[in-house]
């Protein structure tokens, strides 16, 4: 005679019941959620929400984004080239801060209209400081993107992604536009078109 299998145990039976139950719970989780969050009141969009931004994994909410009418936060770090950078050192000239990474599509699109910002305007003491974590990224790729992308401004290297946190960089790309006095005219959370660009660009650039 066929031997009868073996009965699972009460726990499991039980089984079925538990996970419709739970799912239940986790329905009703999803619709409440949504009405008990806190609003936007800045109206910026942010990199959750934004289908032009990269969700970095790297900051956690760990800091606070620097805030428009804030003066920069100062950081000192290496660079691509061996050297090192510090923000406040570049107090008197107007200055761009693009968090990307090199695996980051929306900045692969942006990049281009900030080689061009950065190129027409040097003459007119245009910095940019191009900030990758290299805690999510290496180093021969970044080489192999700043050749392929003609970068030829400072290529800033977070190390140990601490500014990235300190920023509570969410989403990348995250772009700051600063004044020759150090504040910050423009916070963009993901990908800039040319025109947008252009616009901040005329918020921070001295007259002439």
């Amino acid at each position: 005679m066929d031997e009868l299998p073996a009965a699972r145990p009460g726990w499991m039976r039980a089984l079925p019941l538990i996970a419709s139950i739970l799912a239940v719970l986790i329905g009703a989780l999803l619709l409440v959620l949504p009405s008990i969050a806190p609003n936007n009141p800045s109206g910026r969009s942010t990199a959750a929400s934004s289908s032009s931004a990269s969700l970095t994994g790297q900051s956690g909410g760990l800091g606070r984004l620097p805030k428009e009418g804030e003066v920069i936060p100062d950081f000192q770090l290496g660079t691509l080239a061996g050297g090192t950078i510090r923000v406040s050192d570049l107090r008197g000239s107007p200055v761009i801060i693009n968090f990307w990474a090199t695996w980051c599509g929306p900045c692969k699109q942006e990049m281009p209209f900030l080689v061009d910002a950065y190129n027409w305007n040097k003459g007119r003491g245009l910095r940019v400081l191009a900030v990758d974590s290299v805690a999510f990224d290496n180093l021969d790729d970044i080489q192999a993107f700043v050749d392929r992308y003609h970068m030829d401004f400072d290529i800033v290297l977070d190390t140990d992604d601490r500014i990235s946190s300190d920023w509570a960089i969410m989403g990348l790309p995250t772009s700051f536009f600063i004044r020759p006095d150090g504040t910050i005219a423009k916070v963009h959370v993901g990908q800039m078109t040319v025109d947008q660009v252009s616009d901040y660009l005329k918020l921070i650039m001295p007259p002439g």
